[in-house]
């Protein structure tokens, strides 16, 4: 009876996912962020709204890229680039430059001033990767960020 018992606990602590693969979040290391660059597939604000400024129809997805030392952010209307490390599960970025080309339309400039806010701030933002792999930065706002990991450019 006890063996019994103990055999339907583990069948079903199997069948509600406990002891699967699933697993928490995990903060990434430098060697993982610069394997990849990263797209952004979503991202939603405190209460949960799609922030939409991020997303400009016709235009290539907002991109991280990460080399040593340093994080690019692309497809905006400007390039931006920061040095960067982690601090525990905290991306500090410090000497941060902007080009600074007129941007139209309106869509791009709002792009590129929501970005800025996304990934800059203090607290610093937390990044973590999930268990699909992708990148989830969270800062101060409440805005939470998921980038799916892309190829790097072909050299």
């Amino acid at each position: 009876m006890k063996r019994t018992y103990m055999l339907t606990l583990a069948w079903l602590a199997i069948g509600i996912g406990i002891g699967s693969s699933a697993r928490a979040a995990s903060t990434p290391t430098t060697d993982q962020l610069e394997a990849h660059t990263w797209q952004l597939t979503r991202a939603t604000d405190a209460q949960g709204k799609r922030i939409d400024a991020l997303f400009v129809r016709g235009r290539a997805p907002y991109t991280l890229r990460f080399q040593p030392g340093y994080m690019s952010e692309l497809n905006l209307c400007n390039y931006a680039s920061s040095q960067y490390h982690l601090q525990g599960d905290r991306l500090i970025l410090e000497n941060g430059v902007v080009t600074t080309a007129g941007c139209i339309p309106a869509e791009v400039v709002e792009q590129q001033r929501r970005a800025s806010v996304l990934v800059n701030g203090r607290p610093a933002p937390t990044l973590a990767l999930d268990d699909n792999g992708s990148l989830i930065l969270r800062n101060t706002h409440g805005d939470t960020a998921i980038f799916k990991p892309a190829p790097l450019p072909a050299k």
